[in-house]
């Protein structure tokens, strides 16, 4: 039995989206024609895949997790043979939104050697709040977006989880009695409205102390101790600390770094582009 590559790539859309009309979306497909593509996998593998009611995707079956594993695995190899016979250059242009923190990690080498590989291929990158580049991304404003979004919000294809920690500099010492002074991304930022809603519901006094879109910034006033901030554990290094949560500290959840392509976005040169930046994120969590 030979399973279908077009069938696994629209499985894997579903999958992430959970859900057939993104799905459809995505790939530039009526929603039917997902629909049949699924139904030929289940037929296939001779189980259901998907958790469905009332024609609304629920999640996906214990087998429909397993092959989702393998579909990736092929998908990519299949990808990457197709490339290797193909002379032609990866050529095109790519507007890429991602959010502001992306500059606390190496992502402008990231970006360089991506450009190395394909100096044919022109990028335009804007760095936005994270709620910002999703609906935009929404909108069709971007051909790539990646942004933070909490825990099961489906709102793009997961790149990785990463755990939010409190953070201060190396000198920062806070009265349990004392309002929080928080070191903040202005409003739209996920870390900031998860760091606020954790503290209220704590019970936790707070205010704000300093707010910058930048994340350098952020980094400058936590180090000489001008208050506390919320990060991925991923962007923190000295002289930054992990404050633990305790008896005035709310343990902080954890969120997804997704990414989503525009409507109209399904080149060749967004999909490597995507993978990449993917690979990338994946290779440094701590």
């Amino acid at each position: 039995m030979n399973l279908d590559i077009d069938c696994l790539r629209s499985f894997l859309v579903v999958a992430d989206a959970m859900s057939f009309s993104r799905a459809a979306e995505a790939v530039g497909r009526s929603q039917s024609t997902i629909s049949q593509q699924i139904a030929k996998l289940e037929t296939q593998v001779g189980r259901p895949l998907l958790s469905r009611r009332k024609g609304r995707v629920l999640e996906l079956t214990t087998e429909g997790g397993r092959l989702m594993q393998y579909a990736r695995r092929i998908l990519k190899l299949n990808d990457e043979a197709y490339a290797s016979m193909s002379d032609d250059l990866l050529t095109g242009f790519v507007r890429l939104g991602v959010p502001l923190d992306f500059f606390g990690r190496d992502f402008a080498a990231w970006l360089a050697r991506f450009k190395a590989k394909h100096p044919m291929v022109g990028l335009e990158v804007e760095a936005n709040q994270s709620e910002s580049l999703q609906k935009r991304s929404a909108r069709g404003d971007f051909d790539l977006a990646f942004f933070k979004q909490e825990a099961g919000a489906k709102f793009g294809t997961v790149a990785l989880r990463e755990q939010l920690v409190w953070v201060s500099g190396p000198n920062y010492t806070a009265n349990d009695s004392d309002s929080l002074p928080l070191i903040l991304f202005p409003e739209g930022c996920t870390y900031r409205r998860i760091a606020i809603a954790s503290l209220k519901d704590h019970g936790r006094p707070w205010h704000l102390s300093f707010v910058s879109p930048s994340f350098e910034c952020l980094r400058s006033a936590a180090t000489e101790g001008m208050g506390i901030t919320v990060l991925a554990r991923a962007l923190v290094s000295a002289p930054l600390k992990i404050v633990p949560h305790g008896r005035r500290l709310p343990q902080l959840p954890s969120i997804e770094l997704v990414y989503s392509f525009g409507r109209r976005s399904n080149s060749r040169v967004v999909g490597e582009l995507a993978n990449h930046l993917a690979d990338r994120l994946a290779s440094v969590v701590p």
